[in-house]
């Protein structure tokens, strides 16, 4: 199904125009005492679409049949039981008991992916090149496309500026996308789901009147440990992988760290108005300020910055976050075709806050035989790449990236 611009987009984006002649502030300012803070990531139709191009929304039907893990241990059903679970999946004993996700479990199910597609106005050759772009934990498929000062934090834009054609969507359970049980999304998901809509962009769908002649898929952080898993198990879903918030050393990769700097609640109980449509198994951490305690770095962001990502944030299921960094230790040997992994140097959760000195190794046995890997650590930044300063810095290493590479 294709829904292009509607009457309703056009009236929002007319709305925005109102309120900012740039529109880089087409949100709520005061969502703390209205509740609709970030509202409108869950609908299909984005409220910013790059000028530059020219973008489609779709909702795209997958059926999904993969082997995962299944979820045993004991399910919370309230706050009080959701804190004494991770206060025993954290603890120094754990290490001795059963994990919370263990033995094999087939999953099967039909799906709906809320996407959309951006293709330059004005081409230069390269608008063939599709890059299929996978969002993290917290963010939805804004990720990419930030209506908030988007000439400094909007990846799309930035793309669609060098000639590329984005694919950009939410994952299951995010944003507009159908909701899966909290406690069966998992890692093992994200990675069908990717391998199923590259295939699909491959194939000429989803993309208007492109073909693409080349793919290259992209993650942010937990999307680009299933990117990660996805083109390791197979390669020719892609020509080339981008993985930003990637890194792989167990030195900094604390889980257990992060369970307790995230303070996951129960998103239908912390905000049932936005996130009642989701189980008990969704999470999320309470404030702007775990958000900065994981994700940023001062001096390199601001505290405006910070309050629009938080506004923009997404639940994330239990099983993604127990399962974040398993595809860690996968061997991606199979892949020989350009790799491009791209953290902050203060990354908080990938890097326990520095990279210099574990982010070469074992990434660089794991693309072992990536022709070639390029390992880019950018200036300052913590794990929120996309909105530090200098964000456009990195944007230009990845297309910087992928036209070097002949893509």
């Amino acid at each position: 199904m294709v829904l292009l611009k509607t009457d309703l987009s056009m009236a929002m984006a007319i709305t925005c125009m109102l309120k900012t002649a740039t529109m880089t502030a087409c949100y709520p300012n005061d969502p703390a005492t209205n509740g609709t803070y970030g509202t409108y990531y869950n609908t299909l139709t984005l409220t910013y679409y790059p000028q530059n191009a020219d973008c489609n929304d779709y909702y795209v039907p997958i059926s999904l049949d993969y082997k995962g893990k299944d979820f045993v241990a004991p399910k919370w059903s309230n706050p009080y039981e959701l804190q004494d679970s991770l206060s025993s999946l954290t603890a120094r004993t754990a290490a001795d008991g059963p994990a919370a996700l263990s033995r094999e479990k087939s999953y099967k199910g039909d799906y709906e992916i809320a996407a959309t597609f951006c293709t330059p106005r004005k081409t230069n050759g390269k608008e063939n090149t599709v890059i299929v772009a996978t969002h993290g934990i917290g963010p939805a498929r804004s990720h990419w496309n930030s209506p908030f000062r988007p000439k400094d934090f909007n990846f799309v834009e930035h793309a669609i500026d060098k000639g590329y054609s984005v694919f950009f969507y939410d994952r299951l359970g995010c944003g507009a996308s159908t909701k899966i049980d909290g406690f069966e999304a998992q890692s093992a998901t994200a990675k069908t789901v990717i391998q199923v809509l590259a295939k699909k962009v491959q194939q000429g769908q989803y993309t208007g009147k492109i073909k693409a002649a080349k793919v290259a898929v992209m993650g942010f952080s937990f999307g680009s440990y299933a990117t990660h898993a996805a083109i390791a198990e197979d390669p020719s879903i892609a020509d080339a992988v981008i993985l930003t918030g990637f890194a792989v050393n167990d030195t900094g990769l604390n889980l257990n760290g992060l369970v307790r700097s995230f303070v996951p609640r129960i998103a239908n109980v912390e905000n049932p108005a936005l996130y009642g449509d989701r189980d008990n198994g969704y999470v999320t951490w309470p404030s702007v300020f775990d958000l900065i305690m994981n994700y940023f770095k001062a001096p390199a962001f601001d505290a405006q910055t910070a309050d629009f990502t938080e506004s923009a944030k997404e639940p994330f299921s239990a099983g993604e976050f127990i399962t974040f960094a398993d595809p860690a230790k996968v061997s991606a040997e199979k892949w020989d075709k350009p790799a491009l992994h791209i953290t902050g140097e203060k990354d908080y959760i990938v890097c326990d806050g520095y990279c210099p000195g574990i982010y070469e190794e074992p990434a660089s046995t794991l693309y072992k035989n990536a022709k070639p890997l390029q390992l880019s650590i950018h200036p300052n930044a913590s794990h929120h790449l996309n909105f530090h300063a200098n964000a456009t810095g990195a944007y230009g290493v990845i297309t910087d990236f992928l036209a070097s590479n002949g893509l």
